[in-house]
């Protein structure tokens, strides 16, 4: 049998802020079937003046917002060319920042302007996944169940603890976002001078706040059936409290663990795959294992690290193929789509 092979660079800059994951991959087709493989990845830091344009932004006017896109397009675009790794690059596929996330008003808008990208880079470039499926009043969210599906089929779950903590499932053909994660966790490490919270050593020494766990038990996102998502600027509104940063640490990592387990355990899942940055803090894991019997495996560093980026790349490469990349069993939108703005350097 034939195979097809195509080269696709794929940028993540996620929810937690902690800089421009980029992958670029090799994706094989054969048959009805893709494999792929890694050949290079690494994690960009912003610059300190970007990064402090990203953490205001959700308070920005369009018109801020709208040369924020621009500056942080040209941004990526002079760090891929930086990294450099375009020789037999078919495309590019960037998932921006999320500055806004309301499928309920028809909005979601990820920052980096992907014709500055293309025209720096002098590459096809795809951007704005999630726009399609919000109009075909789907959430927009989440869209990396349809590459679990396709590229870890092995597994009966994905488990990615990112910035925010979203689950997919093979057999049931459905996705959701479970709860925050590291957008959480990191909020309260940096007020103890700490980037992260490495192996969840600082959330060992907190104590258990009963009152806060309970207050976060009471918001109705928790009691919401699939499908749903979780805004970046709800949890910032709704979600960041002003407890002692050790307790708080202490008491979301519980929380999270258990918001996992119930719904691992009540799909009665027998494997998960876990990747995300939180697959590293190794007494979150540990807390998830003792409240589920599930088999949790937890892969080699590159792929926990830089998984949302290989998604977007195969996702742009479905795009480009005109193929279908979001699941309305998924979303909730009428149909599925093939979504992605396609941007050609000029």
């Amino acid at each position: 049998m034939k195979k097809e092979k195509y080269y696709v660079i794929g940028v993540m800059a996620g929810s937690s802020m902690d800089g421009l994951d980029v992958v670029k991959a090799c994706f094989i087709k054969s048959g009805d079937d893709f494999s792929f493989e890694i050949i290079h990845a690494e994690t960009v830091e912003y610059s300190q003046a970007i990064l402090s344009e990203l953490q205001k932004a959700d308070k920005y006017t369009n018109d801020e917002k709208t040369t924020l896109d621009t500056e942080f397009g040209n941004w990526i675009g002079k760090t891929l060319n930086r990294i450099g790794h375009f020789r037999n690059t078919d495309l590019i596929a960037v998932h921006g920042h999320t500055v806004e996330h309301d499928p309920a008003k028809g909005i979601s808008w990820q920052l980096g302007s992907g014709q500055a990208i293309s025209q720096l880079t002098k590459c096809t470039t795809i951007t704005d996944f999630r726009t399609l499926d919000i109009s075909l009043g789907g959430q927009g969210a989440p869209l990396v169940p349809f590459a679990d599906y396709m590229l870890f089929s092995e597994y009966e779950a994905c488990l990615n603890l990112g910035g925010i903590c979203n689950i997919s499932l093979r057999n049931e053909r459905k996705a959701w976002d479970i709860s925050p994660c590291n957008q959480v966790l990191n909020y309260f490490s940096k007020q103890l001078g700490f980037t992260y919270d490495p192996d969840g050593a600082l959330a060992k020494k907190g104590k258990f706040n009963k009152e806060l766990y309970e207050r976060l038990n009471e918001i109705d996102y928790f009691h919401k059936t699939p499908p749903k998502s979780l805004p970046n600027n709800f949890i910032n509104s709704k979600m960041l409290d002003s407890t002692d940063p050790m307790d708080g640490l202490q008491t979301y990592t519980q929380f999270i663990s258990d918001k996992i387990s119930n719904e691992l355990e009540r799909y009665a899942i027998q494997n998960v795959l876990v990747t995300g940055g939180g697959a590293h803090n190794q007494y979150l894991i540990d807390l998830i294992q003792t409240k589920t019997s599930c088999s949790i495996d937890v892969p080699d560093p590159q792929t926990i690290d830089f998984k949302e980026a290989l998604i977007f790349a195969f996702l742009g490469l479905k795009r480009i193929r005109n193929e279908i990349n979001v699941l309305s069993s998924v979303t909730g939108a009428s149909k599925d789509s093939s979504s992605g703005v396609i941007h050609f350097p000029e």
